[in-house]
């Protein structure tokens, strides 16, 4: 398992995301997590903390680190003591170094930007690797699949267009 550095915490969008979310109750952070997905993250760790997330909130839950945790531990998706570790010591540092929660929807917008340009540049990089020998209609229908490359715009769109009211943040 790769180790973070204790700068992670507070350069790295997607913790820091994960961090405003977890200092807010269920119902602002079901609102935050609406169009948000575990594939819009790229690292390993974060992606599946943003799932536990979205998972505990759905139930209904707040995302408090130890919410997250016991959820992973009843569901088996933190096996063995060294993952289990891991996942605590991250939770515990994400929370800690948390931005204030008030950033949550600047972050979101940001993040999905980020998986929206991601996937612009998979979809450019299929193409580029299709153009010297594929069939052209396999290049016209290469070219015209644009489709989770529109929806994760429209996400994108959403979270910058989304003016949230004063945030429940938890005491």
């Amino acid at each position: 398992m790769p180790t973070a550095t204790a700068t992670d915490t507070l350069t790295d969008p997607e913790r820091q995301f994960l961090g405003c979310l977890m200092q807010l109750p269920a119902r602002p952070a079901r609102r935050l997590l609406a169009g948000m997905r575990a594939t819009d993250f790229t690292g390993g760790m974060a992606a599946h903390v943003l799932q536990l997330a979205i998972e505990v909130v759905a139930a209904e839950h707040t995302p408090a680190p130890v919410t997250l945790y016991t959820h992973a531990l009843a569901t088996g998706q933190a096996p063995g003591e060294k993952r289990r570790e891991w996942l605590s010591g991250w939770l515990i540092d994400t929370y800690r170094d948390a931005p204030p929660a008030e950033l949550a929807h600047h972050l979101k917008a940001v993040l999905l930007e980020a998986a929206w340009r991601r996937a612009l540049l998979a979809h450019a990089r299929r193409i580029e690797q299709a153009v010297s020998g594929s069939p052209t209609a396999v290049l016209r229908d290469l070219a015209d699949d644009t489709g989770a490359i529109d929806e994760l715009w429209t996400r994108y769109q959403a979270a910058t267009t989304a003016n949230p009211t004063h945030l429940e943040v938890a005491a």
